[in-house]
Order: C-alpha cells, then sequence, then structure tokens
C-alpha cells in the first residue's frame, strides 16, 4: 500500500467520526412564552440498522420563579422519556432525555411521536404540559 492510499483512508476515517461526534443529540429550548415549542426530525431511520435512537431536550425555565415537574408521559410505547423531577428555579435547566424505538411496532413511512413535559404552572398553549414532537420516516 502506498503512503498516499494509506493518508486518504486516514482522513475519510478522521471525517466519518467528526461527523458522528458533532451530530446533534441535544437542543436546548428557552422557555419565555407560552408558544415556544420543538420537533426534531431523526431523518430517515433504517429499521434494520437502527436499534434505538437517543435525543436529549434541554429547557431553560425563563417564565417562572419556580415551576415544578411532575415527570413525563409517553405518547406511544416505543418511546421511553425521563426527567428529574421536582423544583426548577428561574433559569434552571430541565433535561429530557428520550429514547425511540423504531422496531418496538411496525412502523414504517412518516412517523410523528409526542412527549409530554408534565408542570405546576402554565408553560404552554397546552396549560401546564409541554409537548414535543420527534418525527422521521422509517424504512
Amino acid at each position: 500500500m502506498s503512503k498516499k492510499f494509506l493518508y486518504t483512508i486516514i482522513a475519510i476515517l478522521i471525517f466519518i467520526i467528526v461527523g458522528f461526534v458533532t451530530h446533534e443529540t441535544t437542543t436546548t429550548l428557552i422557555m419565555k412564552k407560552k408558544e415556544d415549542g420543538t420537533t426534531v426530525d431523526f431523518g430517515i431511520l433504517k429499521k434494520k440498522n437502527t436499534i434505538s435512537k437517543n435525543y436529549s431536550f434541554k429547557y431553560i425555565n425563563q417564565m417562572h420563579d419556580t415551576l415544578k415537574v411532575y415527570g413525563v408521559l409517553d405518547g406511544c410505547d416505543c418511546t421511553t422519556s425521563k426527567v428529574k423531577e421536582g423544583l426548577y428555579s428561574k433559569n434552571d435547566t430541565i433535561i429530557v432525555e428520550t429514547n425511540y424505538n423504531p422496531s418496538k411496532y411496525k412502523d414504517k413511512g412518516l412517523i410523528v411521536k409526542q412527549i409530554f413535559l408534565v408542570t405546576n404552572k402554565t408553560i404552554s398553549k397546552y396549560d401546564t404540559i409541554y409537548p414535543f414532537t420527534l418525527k422521521g420516516i422509517v424504512e
């Protein structure tokens, strides 16, 4: 093997690794008004190659002096989400971790899954429930 070929292979591998490392897995959302919302598009998910897809949402509470988080509700059994329950002060970050498993059911085509953050105060147009959405195309 020539050095040029070896350097080319190394450069390609570095490019691929950097792409995976810098791929977005978190969204920071500042909750300033009730109309804020968020949707994450996973793009195309190959059912054979995708065991599950993880995503973390970071919410910064800028609406209330204190906000009590009761938990998170998944809209489907193919998603599992968790959040640290308790009181959050103004400007505290609430992290909601979610996982979507495309193989759990026979999902195919466009998928839209909702997860709901449940609190004690009005944080969205849905009152005390803050929805966010995962979407993508399952092949």
